[in-house]
């Protein structure tokens, strides 16, 4: 009797908790005018056939580049990818989605979904956010309410630029320049 409420719980958790969704990446933080990536990462997902999903992001320190698809679906068979539309003024990419083709199974386990290119635009922390997101199996089953989906962040650090020099060195910059032209002027006139 034990070992079979273990199995119906076990059964039971597998379903209620498909896998999870998130955002990783970058491993540093970027400075402001950096162009960088970050993926949307799958973990313990079974049968997944089809994700639909928007992003969105601070309009004012990130501006999105490009969308491009991630290597877990097609690790499963020929797909049909359409990167999501982009907009810069409010901050988010929108309808991005990938389908398996075919009747075949979906693919499981993890890996990355999908990968966005942002270029930092300003110092500060900009949320990562799911909006609208649509999972399906390979029985066309909507399987989105048992996966977790975790939003992100990306802190972008200001631009370390040239290093300014010292009050004093500039002083003493302009006071030996000062020197050498007086130097100068006195040996024309005794000439």
């Amino acid at each position: 009797m034990g070992k079979r409420i273990g199995l119906l719980f076990l059964v039971v958790t597998s379903r209620l908790f498909a896998g999870m969704i998130d955002f990783t990446g970058p491993v540093t933080n970027p400075n402001a005018g950096d162009t960088f990536t970050v993926e949307v990462t799958v973990t313990g997902i079974t049968d997944l056939y089809a994700f639909q999903f928007d992003v969105s992001f601070d309009p004012a320190l990130l501006s999105a580049v490009a969308v491009s698809e991630g290597a877990f679906l097609p690790g499963g068979g020929t797909t049909f990818f359409i990167p999501g539309t982009i907009d810069n003024v409010g901050g988010a990419i929108s309808g991005n989605a990938d389908a398996l083709i075919g009747a075949i199974p979906g693919v499981s386990g993890d890996g990355v979904l999908a990968e966005f290119q942002f270029t930092a635009l300003a110092p500060g922390t900009s949320a990562l956010s799911f909006a609208n997101p649509i999972l399906l199996d390979s029985s066309l089953n909507d399987i989105t309410a048992n996966t977790t989906f975790q939003n992100g962040s990306v802190t972008i650090d200001a631009v370390s630029g040239v290093p300014e020099p010292e009050p004093v060195l500039l002083l003493c910059i302009g006071l030996l320049a000062l020197m050498v032209i007086r130097f100068r002027q006195a040996r024309r006139n005794v000439v």
